[in-house]
């Protein structure tokens, strides 16, 4: 319940004053590696054996995510008549999940390692599945920096999760309270991205239209239940059904902002800066939901 009211409390703050937030813009990213550090502690030894059992999973979730959301993105954006915004919901239907979706899998006591895995290799597929899903439902074009996407997807999900990893493997007994401060710090970090991101997107969020937020919150709504439809399909266990869940409703529209921006111009990024709050906020809501419904505080 803590995590969801920071995260009203700070997109509503973000919105109401964008320019006192914007300073921690340049702080997110260091903020985001040291997160991952502590993520990466998380993991026991016996999680990182259970994952190698079992490599077929993230091919099998990938494939889902980057079928679910561009087919239900499209689908979507036939509503509209504007083709830039057309583009721009059908970009955030092909955008890999976003790096607080591993943040949001430890809240939800979901699969870590697959959920970094699944971020990491989503992202450095994702030039691909633009190529690939683009021109056939979209008609438009868009040059992804793949070097940059390589690289973030790298040093702020792959090596401070790895470098925790390690710490842990080499030593399982952490001092006490370590786990819950990890959390902690985990929790801060969803709070910390949504002020950034709330208070960048100021002037695009103030264009948003009933029919675009409803079209967003169908496709986030949606793609949640359609991977929990997947994962129950294929007979997962709870613990990774639930990160499915989480890695394919929570697309990494930050990204698609910025491609937008730079390709389809300020209509065709507002989806993108719509979504990238919104898929935050609606985890956090169901968080106390799911919490209650494991048995858990």
């Amino acid at each position: 319940m803590a995590v969801l009211l920071g995260i009203l409390i700070g997109a509503i703050a973000a919105y109401s004053l964008p320019e006192a937030f914007l300073w921690l813009r340049p702080a997110l990213r260091p903020a985001f590696f040291v997160t991952m550090f502590f993520v990466g502690t998380l993991v026991r030894a016996g999680e990182v054996r259970a994952f190698l059992a079992t490599p077929m999973r993230t091919l099998l979730g990938l494939t889902a995510q980057y079928t679910v959301m561009p087919l239900l993105a499209f689908a979507i954006s036939r509503y509209f008549d504007d083709p830039q915004v057309r583009t721009g919901i059908v970009l955030v239907g092909c955008m890999p999940g976003a790096m607080a979706s591993n943040v949001m899998t430890v809240l939800f006591r979901g699969d870590l390692m697959l959920s970094v895995t699944m971020t990491t290799i989503a992202t450095l597929l994702c030039p691909l599945v633009l190529a690939f899903w683009l021109p056939l439902l979209a008609d438009l074009s868009v040059q992804v920096p793949i070097a940059g996407l390589v690289g973030d997807a790298f040093w702020m999900v792959a090596l401070p999760v790895a470098l925790g990893i390690t710490l842990r493997w080499f030593r399982d007994e952490m001092p006490t309270g370590w786990d819950r401060l990890a959390t902690g710090i985990a929790s801060a970090s969803i709070v910390l991205i949504i002020l950034v991101v709330v208070a960048a997107n100021h002037a695009k969020l103030q264009t948003l239209g009933p029919g675009l937020v409803a079209s967003m919150l169908i496709l986030n709504i949606g793609g949640y239940g359609l991977a929990f439809g997947v994962g129950t399909l294929l007979r997962w266990p709870p613990k990774q059904r639930r990160t499915l869940v989480i890695e394919v409703g929570m697309q990494n529209a930050g990204l698609g902002s910025v491609l937008a921006l730079e390709h389809l111009g300020e209509a065709g990024a507002v989806p993108s800066a719509f979504y990238t709050a919104l898929c935050v906020i609606t985890a956090a809501l169901a968080l106390p939901v799911v919490r209650r419904w494991m048995g858990e505080s």
